[in-house]
């Protein structure tokens, strides 16, 4: 789960904001509102937040201004800018700040869920990039000749434990330290199946116990097991279980 901030000197657009969507389905845990940048970042400071939305026009200080202690202070932040102006400057600056985006407002449902599963993808992304390297250095640190095979079962692990985030065979290869084409066949010979398999075999089968389990919509269930695209997922449920992942839960039903 993740927790969002949106900053907003009018508190008739926060209000909007709060409502406009329903965060949850997009892993979004808590939605944080703040007036100015002074509020903000006491918000930050206080509290972990993973996405901040930003109006550019704000008294006290812009969200610009915001986005600048951001990057200073809280580097791994996914950052957008809100703003009321097709303004190309104001575009051209975010950009140069790392900003992830720039939203026109007044945002719309269909707007706001585009950008959201945006910075959840990226927030995501981050933390892959982030476990990885951590991973990474303690491997480096126990690896000797004798242990190179259990790399494989490392990377394994790593998948079962990250099945809902965006999963590279290049950066976990490089994880741990041997290269990719080595690490596809060392993984089917172990397991009798690719990479890519195994993560699609982990992700349905996951997706299958939930809509057994659970009463979440079958788009919350593929958002949770790593597919932003409903499509794609349905297509690979069927292909495996020989049915839609709706039909499966009407059949499991009765």
């Amino acid at each position: 789960m993740m927790n969002l901030l949106i900053v907003d000197d009018e508190e008739i657009v926060l209000d909007m904001m709060r409502q406009i969507v329903n965060y949850r389905d997009f892993g979004i845990d808590r939605v944080y509102t703040a007036g100015s940048m002074a509020a903000a970042i006491e918000l930050i400071e206080k509290n972990p937040v993973d996405i901040a939305f930003c109006d550019i026009e704000m008294p006290g200080g812009s969200g610009l201004d915001l986005v600048n202690w951001i990057n200073a202070h809280r580097p791994q932040m996914v950052k957008l800018i809100l703003s009321a102006h097709n303004d190309f400057a104001f575009a051209q600056r975010a950009v140069s700040l790392r900003c992830f985006s720039y939203m026109l407002k007044p945002a719309t449902p269909d707007s706001m869920a585009d950008a959201l599963r945006g910075v959840v993808e990226e927030v995501l992304r981050l933390r892959s990039d982030k476990n990885l390297r951590t991973m990474g250095e303690n491997y480096s640190r126990t690896i000797s000749g004798e242990e190179e095979a259990d790399a494989i079962e490392t990377v394994r692990q790593y998948i079962d434990r990250h099945i809902a985030e965006e999963l590279s065979v290049e950066k976990m290869a490089e994880m741990v330290y041997i290269s990719q084409n080595h690490l596809t066949r060392s993984f089917k010979k172990k397991y009798g199946k690719t990479v890519i398999d195994y993560i699609i075999d982990q992700r349905l089968a996951l997706a299958e116990d939930m809509l057994r389990r659970t009463g979440k919509t079958v788009t919350m269930i593929a958002n949770d097991v790593g597919y932003f695209d409903y499509v794609y997922f349905s297509k690979l449920f069927k292909r495996k279980y020989g049915m839609t992942p709706r039909e499966y839960r009407m059949m499991v039903k009765k």
